[in-house]
């Protein structure tokens, strides 16, 4: 691909009514864009069968038609994806800095429009509505959830926070570093030693590389410090950061709880596939 040609990652393209993509290649999407960053290169490189450090059309395809079960009904269609990747003659590459670019730009996107569900136009959320948004489509009670929310509700409101999308995208990438983030904190617990904010952050650095604005760990002590001393209830943390990260690997998108994966939810995947079929096969 001409470097020349890319588009803007942070230009809002997947909401775009001219871009379409495949099913496979959403599966495809919605399973690397909830990995860390420094896994991509690990995810090119198994589509770069040529281990050539680009990518051709043939390589992608081959991905595409096992997430399929071994047969891709749109194999032959030129999606906006496929023309994205490899030009409008599909016959150009796509490198490891173009493939990352784009799954950060499709990353952030994602978590834009579920940062925009809640700040209802506004260039920020509410710390509450951050812990509802944290809290959302968890199995944790929902008595326990207005006990975290009731936390910051009741507070004067001078001391009430604004989480800025920025510092969002800095919590979403923590979850996505999460195992190694917990490891640290692991530490802090073997040695029964409380979790302060600045052990916090060190944990944070060494998980994801940066540390969080100090307003985002205000919030989160805030919530998780049961005793008020500034110390963090790290063992109730992870566990609903962990909850939190399954719900949200499960998909993306909210269905109804009666939707089970075996049930009707189930029959509408099933009933995509065989249209899918009947349309390109």
């Amino acid at each position: 691909m001409d470097k020349s040609s890319r588009i803007d990652m942070d230009t809002d393209f997947l909401n775009s009514s001219d871009f379409i993509i495949s099913y496979s290649e959403f599966l495809f999407l919605m399973s690397v864009i909830v990995k860390p960053v420094d896994q991509f290169y690990r995810h090119f490189k198994i589509l770069d069968q040529a281990d050539s450090n680009s990518l051709s059309k043939e390589e992608f395809l081959s991905v595409e038609t096992l997430t399929c079960g071994g047969r891709n009904p749109m194999h032959t269609v030129n999606t906006s994806l496929r023309v994205l990747f490899f030009g409008k003659e599909q016959d150009q590459e796509i490198d490891f800095e173009q493939f990352s670019q784009f799954l950060m730009g499709v990353q952030k996107q994602c978590w834009k429009a579920e940062f925009s569900r809640f700040s209802e136009g506004e260039e920020f959320i509410t710390d509450d509505e951050f812990v509802r948004l944290l809290l959302r489509r968890t199995s944790i009670p929902d008595i326990r959830k207005a006990r975290y929310v009731d936390r910051l509700e009741h507070r004067p409101e001078q001391d009430r926070k604004h989480i800025l999308f920025d510092q969002f995208c800095q919590f979403m990438n923590l979850l996505n570093d999460f195992p190694d983030f917990e490891v640290a904190v692991r530490m802090f617990a073997i040695t029964k030693k409380p979790i302060t904010k600045n052990d916090f952050q060190r944990a944070v650095k060494a998980s994801t590389g940066s540390v969080f604005d100090p307003e985002l760990v205000d919030v989160i002590f805030d919530v998780f410090d049961e005793d008020n001393d500034d110390k963090l209830g790290h063992d109730e943390f992870i566990k609903v950061m962990k909850d939190k990260i399954k719900s949200r690997n499960s998909g993306f998108y909210d269905k109804p709880d009666h939707l089970s994966a075996g049930g009707a939810w189930g029959s509408y995947l099933h009933c995509v596939r065989q249209h899918m079929y009947r349309s390109y096969a």
